[in-house]
C-alpha cells in the first residue's frame, strides 16, 4: 500500500516538498546568524556542531537519525514511513550546509539581529507549511512527537510543548556541563517558540483566501 502510495505522487507535490524543505533549511540557517539563540528544534544540533566542531548540517542529519531510531523502539518496527525520512534527514542536512556556505557570517547589532530573527522564523513557518501541504514525509522533528503520541496517547499540542521545552532543557545542559556557558538557546529561541507556529497558522489562512 505505501509503495502504491509512493506512485501516485506528483510532481506538484514533489515540488512543493522540496520548495518548502529549502525555505525551512534557509530560515533555520538564518536563525544562526541573529546570535540570539535558535528555535527549540534546533538547538541541539546547533549547539553540538560548535562542540564536536562539525557542520550544523551534519548534526542535523545525526540529530535526526537519533530521532528515527527513537520512533523504532518506540513502535518495535521499522516501517517504510521511517526508512523514507532517512533521505529527508539528508536532504535537510545538505539544504543546511548549503545555506550555510552561502549565507555570510554577520555580527549584527541587537536590532538587526531582531530583524534576521524574525525573518528566519517567518521562513521556517513558510518552509513547514509547504512541506505539511506538500502531504509526503513528515520530518523527524514532528515525526517522533506524532509517535510519542500513538504510545502515550496524547494530543500533539501537549507532547510537542514539553518535547521542545526538553531540547531545550538539554541543550542548556549540555552546554554548561561541557563548554561552562549556555550555546545556542536565548530570546530567539523563547520568539521561535511563538512566531513559527503563528506563521504556519497566517500563511494557511492567506492560501485559503486566495483559493477561493
Amino acid at each position: 500500500m505505501e509503495g502504491f502510495m509512493l506512485c501516485k505522487i506528483s510532481k506538484k507535490q514533489l515540488v512543493l516538498y522540496l520548495l518548502g524543505m529549502n525555505i525551512m533549511s534557509l530560515g533555520i540557517l538564518l536563525s544562526t546568524r541573529t546570535h540570539l539563540g535558535v528555535a527549540a528544534i534546533s538547538s541541539v544540533a546547533y549547539s553540538y556542531s560548535t562542540f564536536l566542531h562539525i557542520s550544523f548540517g551534519t548534526a542535523n542529519f545525526i540529530l535526526y537519525i537519533l530521532f528515527i531510531t527513537v520512533q523504532a523502539v518506540l513502535l518495535k518496527s521499522f516501517s517504510y514511513k521511517l526508512f523514507l525520512q532517512i533521505p529527508m534527514a539528508f536532504l535537510v542536512g545538505a539544504f543546511i550546509d548549503v545555506y550555510d556556505f552561502i549565507v555570510p557570517i554577520l555580527n549584527p547589532d541587537f536590532s538587526f539581529g531582531l530583524f534576521l530573527l524574525i525573518l528566519s522564523n517567518i521562513l521556517t513557518g513558510i518552509g513547514v507549511y509547504a512541506m505539511t501541504k506538500a502531504n509526503l514525509i513528515l520530518d523527524p522533528g514532528n515525526a517522533i512527537v506524532e509517535t510519542l503520541c500513538q504510545v502515550l496517547h496524547k494530543p500533539f499540542s501537549y507532547l510537542r510543548i514539553r518535547f521542545d521545552i526538553s531540547l531545550v532543557l538539554f541543550t542548556i545542559l549540555s552546554g554548561l556541563i561541557l563548554v561552562q556557558k549556555v550555546v545556542g538557546v536565548g530570546l530567539g529561541t523563547v520568539i521561535s517558540a511563538y512566531l513559527i507556529g503563528k506563521t504556519v497558522g497566517l500563511t494557511d489562512r492567506i492560501v485559503e483566501r486566495y483559493r477561493k
